[in-house]
C-alpha cells in the first residue's frame, strides 16, 4: 500500500527536534495491546469515548448537508421537487431530500434534469458562439483548423467546434435573430453598419479571412458585430444519451457524458475532448434522449413565420418569448418553452420512440397583449388532434396531452391569426415535451 503523505515529512530525529529528543513512542508505557490510553483516569476515558461517539454520529448525520443544496429535480413524470445534489454519476444522479438526509439515487430512466437559480456572471468575453439547436459558448476564436473553429472559453478551455454546427458569432452586448435560417454565404455585419458576404477561410484571435469571389478580404475582429455562418442543412440527429449543460456565464452546450468528481463536473464533448468546470458554475444538467425530450432542446424540421402585414418576421425563440424575455405566467417563470408570433408553424419529426406529447400555452405577458387573439392547433401527421380558438391574454391552458401512435412521423404546432389578425399575437408554448411513457395524470410540473 502506498504511504500517503510520506514525502516531505521530517525524520523523527531531524533538525525539528532538540539533540536529546526521543521518539514519542519511547515515552509511552507499553502495557499490552489497546492500553495506549490507559494513562487516563477511567471516568475521563468514558467521557472521552462518549464525546467521540457523539461527534462521529453528528458528522455522519451532517454528511448529506455537505451536498450542494438549492437544486430542483425534474423527473420523467415532469414532477419537480427541491433537493440537494450529491453527485452526477454514470448511471444517474444522487440527491438528498429536505425531509431526509438519506442519499437517493435517481436512475437515468427516471431523470430529466436538475437545475437551480444562480447569479449569471456578467459577460466578459468578446463574443458568443451560437451553435445549432440553441447551444452557445461565450469566449473568443483563436484559430481555424480542419473545418473546425478553435474556440477558447473561460469556463471550458479550448474547444474544436465543427463549422457546420456554427450558426453565428455575436459580439458581447449585441443580439442576432434568425440564427438557424438557411444561408448559402457567410455574412459579416460590421460595427459601422457595413455588410460583407463570402466564405470564411480562416479565423484568428484578431482577424478573419473572407473569400469574396476571387478576392480574399481581411477583416479585423474589432470591427465585427455579427458573423453569420452559412447553413447548408440540419446536423445529423442522434439517439444516444447526451447531456445539455448550462453554466453561470451563459454557456449552453451538449456533451456525451457528465460526471461529478472532487466538486467539479467532468464533461466529455461529442468530439471526445474532456473538460472540467467547478460545480458552483453549473446551473443545469439536462438529459437528452432520455425519458423526456423538451422541444426547445430540439431543432424543428420546419419553422415558419408569416406576418399578416408587412415584412417583419418573428423567428421562434427557444426558452424565451418571441421578444427575447423569460417565459412567465401568473407569477411563475418557466425555464422551458418556445416563444412565437402568429402565424407560426413548427414541425418536428417523430421516430416512434415517444408515446405522448404534452404542453401548456398562453399569450405572452412581457408585451402589450390586450388585442391578442389566436387559434392554436396541434397536428399529428397533418391531422388536427387539438384546437382552441380565441386564445387571449390572461388564459393559461390546462395541460394538453396528445397520444402519439408508433407510426406517426410528424408533430406540428400551429398558431394562427385570430380576430385581430396578428396584432400583439406573441404566444408561448410552455414546457412542450415528448414523453417516452404516457403519464398517469396530466398535472403541470411542480403540481
Amino acid at each position: 500500500m502506498v504511504g500517503r503523505g510520506r514525502r516531505g515529512l521530517r525524520h523523527r530525529h531531524g533538525p525539528a527536534y532538540t539533540p536529546d529528543a526521543q521518539p514519542i513512542s519511547s515515552r509511552i508505557s507499553r502495557q499490552g495491546p489497546g492500553n495506549l490510553m490507559s494513562m487516563c483516569p477511567v471516568p475521563q476515558m468514558r467521557m472521552f469515548r462518549v464525546a467521540m461517539s457523539s461527534l462521529l454520529i453528528a458528522l455522519a448525520a451532517a454528511a448529506p448537508s455537505l451536498a450542494d443544496a438549492g437544486w430542483v429535480l425534474t423527473t420523467a413524470d415532469l414532477r419537480q421537487e427541491p433537493v440537494a445534489l450529491v453527485a452526477v454519476e454514470t448511471d444517474g444522479v444522487t440527491i438528498t431530500r429536505p425531509a431526509s438526509p438519506q442519499p437517493v439515487k435517481i436512475g437515468f430512466d427516471s431523470f430529466l434534469q436538475i437545475d437551480r437559480a444562480a447569479p449569471q456572471r456578467a459577460p466578459e468575453d468578446r463574443f458568443c458562439l451560437h451553435l445549432a439547436g440553441g447551444q452557445r459558448v461565450p469566449g473568443k476564436p483563436v484559430g481555424y483548423k480542419d473545418e473546425n473553429i478553435v474556440w477558447r472559453s473561460a469556463a471550458l478551455g479550448e474547444l474544436a467546434v465543427p463549422v457546420k454546427l456554427a450558426r453565428a458569432m455575436v459580439r458581447s452586448g449585441r443580439s442576432a435573430d434568425a440564427i438557424d435560417q438557411p444561408r448559402t454565404d457567410d455574412i459579416v455585419l460590421m460595427t459601422n453598419g457595413d455588410t460583407a458576404r463570402g466564405i470564411v477561410s480562416d479565423i484568428t484571435s484578431d482577424t478573419l479571412m473572407l473569400n469574396v469571389g476571387a478576392d480574399t478580404v481581411t477583416v479585423a475582429l474589432d470591427s465585427v458585430d455579427v458573423l453569420y455562418f452559412a447553413v447548408a442543412g440540419r446536423p445529423p440527429a442522434s439517439s444516444a444519451r447526451a447531456f445539455r449543460i448550462r453554466l453561470t456565464d451563459g454557456t449552453i452546450m451538449t456533451f456525451a457524458s457528465a460526471e461529478s468528481r472532487d466538486n467539479k463536473l467532468r464533461l466529455t464533448a461529442l468530439s471526445g475532448s474532456v473538460h472540467e468546470v467547478p460545480m458552483d458554475a453549473v446551473t443545469s444538467v439536462e438529459q437528452l434522449n432520455g425519458p423526456v425530450a423538451w422541444l426547445s432542446s430540439r431543432l424543428p424540421d420546419v419553422a415558419i413565420h408569416t406576418p399578416f402585414f408587412g415584412g417583419m418576421t418573428w423567428p421562434p425563440r427557444m426558452d424565451l418569448t418571441a421578444s427575447g424575455k423569460p417565459i412567465q405566467f401568473g407569477g411563475r417563470t418557466y425555464t422551458r418553452g418556445i416563444g412565437v408570433h402568429s402565424y407560426s408553424r413548427l414541425e418536428y419529426s417523430l421516430d416512434g420512440s415517444y408515446e405522448a406529447f404534452r404542453t401548456q400555452y398562453a399569450i405572452a405577458t412581457d408585451v402589450r397583449n390586450q388585442y391578442a387573439d389566436v387559434t392554436v392547433r396541434i397536428k399529428v401527421d397533418d391531422a388536427v388532434v387539438h384546437e382552441a380558438q380565441h386564445v387571449r391574454a390572461g388564459m393559461l391552458s390546462p395541460v394538453v396531452l396528445i397520444d402519439l401512435p408508433r407510426t406517426a412521423k410528424k408533430l406540428t404546432l400551429e398558431v394562427d391569426y385570430g380576430d385581430a389578425h396578428d396584432t400583439q399575437d406573441h404566444f408561448n408554448w410552455i414546457e412542450p415535451a415528448l414523453l417516452r411513457k404516457k403519464p398517469a395524470d396530466t398535472r403541470p410540473s411542480g403540481g
